[in-house]
């Protein structure tokens, strides 16, 4: 049988709100979708356990980083990997971190996106080649969430473009549609049974928040609306700025923070809302576009090349800042039941080809090519 070798630290060491943690999570369906293959999970830490061997097709296998006063880290940390690597030969290897890639080793692939490849090690961008190619440029396949990050690499290092490939990591599990019960459920329990607008995402104090409630205003003023809005995700160490600032704004009593909902109470109070309004910059989180499409919860986002590559149609788009555009968005969907209803038929759509099996699917397809 034929084995694929995967070094896991960067997964395991993740934080929540990446698309390493997601890939954690995906890992074991992921496996399942290739069970020619044994999985040798490949690891540093002594104290990491994996519970799901799939009746024998996965292996956790610690391996040591040899003990240097000279050399860095990451130098031994490859010491160690070639080491490894060249005693079992797997078919395929895969990492996550472009500072753990082995040169010289057939059939690598590696996951990573431009904003990380294209940064040295003093923190950088590198706008120009080197005389010689960094280490992860070895890689047989590098595999980029976007278009705009294979242009990005293929501007520095032009002569990669055979090994670069697209797939946005759609990772996320479904959000469930919920009944008309469970939704008024929701509404009372959180909007005093009103229908809602919804921001879901890490909760801080930064410039797309602010916009936000400031587009959240002009639309009351507008409409004279008591549509209330609930901002809902992942605590940050901004929340607290975030939480003074909501105490001194003028709609203060239509406006809910909810910090560190689970997955069980945000998949239905996402479900259950009006609409979502996710104001996105580049390299922040994405998952709350794949989850308002899951849902078929109308979408509002800002227009950027890669909400539009995830979303395609499925959203509304307005300019990052334009507060009177996003306001307008938001009214439009407010008003016009007919315009709302063919956007949760294209967020329908959508959501055939915008899925975590889709998505595994691709990925099991690139390491089926790599090995063959």
């Amino acid at each position: 049988m034929k084995s694929i070798a995967c070094f896991i630290d960067p997964l395991v060491s993740a934080g929540p709100e990446t698309p390493e943690a997601a890939f954690q999570e995906a890992l074991l369906p992921l496996i399942s979708r290739l069970p020619e293959y044994r999985f040798v999970l490949l690891s540093t830490f002594p104290d990491l356990a994996w519970e799901e061997n799939l009746d024998g097709q996965v292996e956790l296998v610690q391996f040591t980083v040899p003990k240097s006063f000279l050399a860095s880290y990451e130098t031994r940390l490859i010491k160690g990997l070639k080491a490894w690597l060249d005693q079992h030969q797997p078919s395929v290897f895969i990492s996550f971190d472009k500072n753990a890639m082995v040169e010289d080793t057939r059939n690598t692939l590696l996951f990573s996106a431009a904003s990380r490849l294209l940064t040295d090690a003093k923190g950088n961008r590198i706008i120009k080649a080197s005389a010689k190619l960094p280490g992860w440029a070895s890689a047989s396949l590098i595999c980029l969430p976007f278009t705009t990050d294979k242009e990005q690499v293929l501007q520095v290092y032009p002569a990669l473009n055979k090994q670069l490939k697209v797939q946005y990591p759609a990772l996320q599990p479904d959000c469930p549609t919920i009944s008309w019960s469970e939704q008024e459920t929701i509404k009372i329990r959180h909007s005093g049974g009103r229908d809602y607008f919804l921001y879901t995402g890490p909760l801080h104090a930064g410039e797309e928040i602010i916009q936000l409630l400031k587009s959240y205003s002009l639309l009351k003023k507008w409409l004279m609306t008591g549509m209330p809005l609930i901002l809902a995700g992942p605590a940050t160490e901004e929340t607290p700025a975030l939480e003074t600032l909501l105490k001194t704004y003028k709609y203060r009593a239509d406006v809910t923070l909810l910090p560190d909902p689970d997955q069980v109470e945000l998949s239905p109070l996402l479900a259950g809302a009006y609409l979502v309004a996710y104001p996105y910059r580049e390299g922040a989180v994405t998952w709350p576009l794949e989850w308002a499409i899951s849902a078929g919860t109308p979408l509002v986002t800002t227009s950027h090349s890669n909400t539009k590559e995830i979303c395609g149609e499925a959203a509304w788009y307005a300019p990052a800042g334009d507060l009177d555009a996003w306001a307008h968005q938001m009214m439009l969907l407010y008003k016009d039941e007919h315009q709302r209803s063919k956007l949760i038929e294209k967020q329908q759509e959508r959501r055939l080809v915008l899925n975590q099996s889709v998505t595994l699917d691709q990925y099991a397809l690139f390491i089926r090519q790599l090995s063959a």
